[in-house]
């Protein structure tokens, strides 16, 4: 466990290197990612590269025992570039080119910018492949940020044009499957096939693009295999010549919700994973379980530890600043981080800088490069985190539920809301939180990996699924697992075309039920009671008719009260839920308890508002961390003998935390 900065030597006179380098070793910050904007330092000029500015700033920082996460800096095309070939520029949706000026304005189809990015990085790796400050590296920066995974130009049409070719195989296969014959799309060439940009019945207001479906998830796909194909030779290129551990950067997916790319994909191409974590910025602040979701996410993308590479360290935003964070919460915040499973926070960014657009954006030091509160509190954090690395590896959370995550479904349910106010991410959330609440961690899945190791295993608007995964899902419910379906599952094929058998379609004989009706939910609400207890729907209601399948949750108003809201099928050794609507929070509460005690699970043992409590080890060693969100002191009751591995106080019965206070608890002897 350890902390970090984010670091720009070229923003800065080299004779403040050193005092920076100070002021980290005494802050106990260990590694410094640098490089990831600075082609045009490398590059001033086609074919012409600077090297020695990069020497400089390894070899200084080296001298200090700071490790470096060294950058490629394909996130930025220089000028000269964009003037010498346009055509690397992306276009949006429109077919407008996004012009210079600010950053990721690339396409990651075009042949150009594909050669000129392989033979910078191709430098860089073979100059620094053996650096001995170097310890890793990342490529590019954000990839998918602010919606620039799809991209509407002529690199990506043609190469999308292949893309179906080898899918398909032949025009009339597409057209079968597409169903081209609505509105007399039928195609006779696969160069007749268009990118879906804003067509007649484009309209953003209303979550309407109007094109295909079929059409529209397959561009989806193409453009995220997109962008792993570049960021796979970005990692090969670095590997002829390093054997360093890659990564990128990933974002996460509350503010910056589809990106458009499957991170699970994304992942297999990084030897771990890392992710940019704001919480309270201008765009908005972040609820604890929020955050907390996407910890979980970025374990779960290759179950194993993570960094943050960029965790917000002071008021930030571009044209406004969002709130300072109060005393307390850097420290919180980087907690959170670990004890959901980070092995490294690397804080965003060093010192504010006072030019470019981001000088709003403030760093662990203000501009004036002073030390503050802020660096007597990351200065606390990195002497804690010294002092618990004697007594820990990296720890990660023992979580028996699990959530299946599907880019498709999330992709397909952006193209079709279905109701208003439906967001699938939201959805997740809503199963997400109960657990959160009540201290049980949970991961997320797809649906064709292992599942054996969860006791429960939830699937909320799991819309489409590959054969592989509905087989897995089948054998890990008979031999003993807990799944549930939500409303909206398993409705469609993979080509996001609607089945036509009777919802909840490939999840019908495991769920034993057919939806006889279905009411989404506009303007009204439809009261429901159950095991869950008393809840209210919002967005929509399955009228549920058991088939092998049992009741255990009716409707109690509009014109199908008495019909079923939710069942239990039993199929082999395990049980297979089906919820059909929506609940309010306390519902949600009540049904997580509910399943929870069916699958074995002890629930609600640290249940206090605002607070967070992870139960994590690192193979060998426990820790129980006790997070405070709130304004002021909390109680939080235990049940065992602990040692407060920060105080080296003994816990016995009751820990008190202070506003935005942590605690990390191992058991007594």
């Amino acid at each position: 466990m350890r902390i970090g900065a984010d670091y720009y030597p070229e923003h800065w006179e080299k004779e403040r290197w050193k005092t920076d380098a100070e002021m980290m070793v005494k802050a106990n910050i260990k590694v410094i990612r640098i490089g990831e904007f600075a082609w045009s330092l490398y590059e001033p000029e086609e074919g012409k590269y600077e090297f020695d500015w990069m020497d400089e700033a390894l070899d200084f920082f080296g001298k200090y025992g700071i490790k470096v996460v060294m950058c490629t800096p394909s996130a930025t095309p220089p000028k000269w570039m964009i003037d010498k070939y346009p055509d690397i520029l992306q276009n949006d949706i429109h077919g407008n080119p996004k012009l210079f000026g600010t950053r990721k304005h690339y396409c990651f189809n075009s042949e150009t910018y594909r050669e000129k990015t392989k033979k910078l990085n191709t430098l860089i790796a073979k100059r620094y492949a053996k650096h001995p400050a170097i310890e890793a590296w990342q490529v590019d920066n954000e990839l998918g940020w602010s919606n620039t995974t799809r991209c509407y130009c002529k690199s990506c049409e043609n190469r999308f044009r292949s893309w179906l070719k080898e899918k398909y195989g032949t025009i009339d296969n597409l057209n079968k499957t597409y169903g081209t014959t609505f509105w007399s799309q039928t195609y006779r060439s696969f160069e007749e096939l268009n990118i879906p940009k804003a067509g007649a019945c484009y309209d953003t207001c209303h979550d309407t693009q109007g094109q295909n479906p079929a059409l529209l998830l397959d561009y989806y796909r193409f453009c995220s295999d997109s962008v792993v194909e570049f960021t796979k030779e970005s990692v090969d290129t670095i590997k002829e010549y390093s054997d360093l551990p890659i990564t990128s950067n990933l974002l996460d997916a509350a503010i910056n919700s589809g990106t458009g790319i499957d991170y699970f994909k994304l992942s297999k191409e990084f030897d771990f994973v890392t992710w940019d974590n704001y919480i309270e910025f201008q765009w908005g602040k972040a609820k604890p379980e929020t955050v907390s979701r996407d910890h979980a996410l970025l374990r779960s993308y290759k179950k194993k530890p993570f960094w943050v590479m960029e965790q917000q360290s002071g008021p930030c935003g571009w044209s406004k600043l969002g709130p300072t964070p109060t005393p307390g919460k850097l420290r919180l915040w980087t907690y959170q981080s670990v004890a959901n499973g980070a092995d490294t926070v690397v804080y965003f960014r060093w010192r504010a800088c006072p030019f470019g657009t981001e000088e709003l954006w403030h760093g662990i030091l203000n501009h004036d490069g002073k030390p503050n509160r802020r660096y007597a509190e990351v200065s606390r954090v990195g002497a804690e985190m010294e002092e618990l690395s004697k007594n820990y590896r990296a720890l990660m959370p023992r979580a028996r539920v699990a959530i299946i995550k599907s880019f498709d479904s999330e992709w397909s349910q952006s193209i079709h809301r279905q109701v208003e106010g439906l967001y699938y991410d939201s959805l997740l959330l809503d199963y997400y939180r109960p657990f959160w609440n009540m201290g049980i961690p949970v991961d997320f899945v797809t649906a064709e990996e292992d599942l054996n190791r969860y006791d429960l295993v939830l699937a909320p608007m799991l819309m489409m699924v590959s054969d592989e995964g509905k087989k897995n899902i089948e054998t890990y419910a008979q031999a003993g697992g807990k799944v549930l379906f939500s409303f909206r599952s398993g409705i469609k094929d993979m080509y996001n075309n609607m089945l036509t058998e009777t919802v909840p379609g490939v999840f019908a004989d495991l769920a034993g039920v057919e939806v006889e009706d279905y009411d989404p939910l506009l303007e009204k609400t439809t009261a429901t009671t159950g095991v869950f207890g008393n809840g209210m729907a919002h967005m929509w209601c399955d009228i549920v008719k058991p088939v092998t399948a049992k009741v255990i949750g009716k409707y109690t108003s509009d014109f199908y009260a008495g019909e079923a809201c939710m069942t239990v099928n039993q199929i082999g050794k395990g049980e297979v839920y089906y919820l059909g609507c929506d609940l309010d929070e306390k519902a949600m509460k009540m049904l997580a308890v509910y399943l929870g005690r069916k699958a074995g699970i002890d629930m609600d043992l640290y249940k206090v508002d605002g607070v967070e409590v992870v139960d994590a080890t690192d193979g060998t060693n426990d820790a129980l961390f006790i997070l405070n969100y709130n304004d002021h002191s909390v109680i939080v009751s235990m049940e065992r003998s602990y040692e407060n591995m920060i105080t080296h106080e003994t816990v016995e019965n009751v820990v008190e935390l202070k506003p935005y206070d942590v605690a990390i608890l191992k058991e007594a002897n």
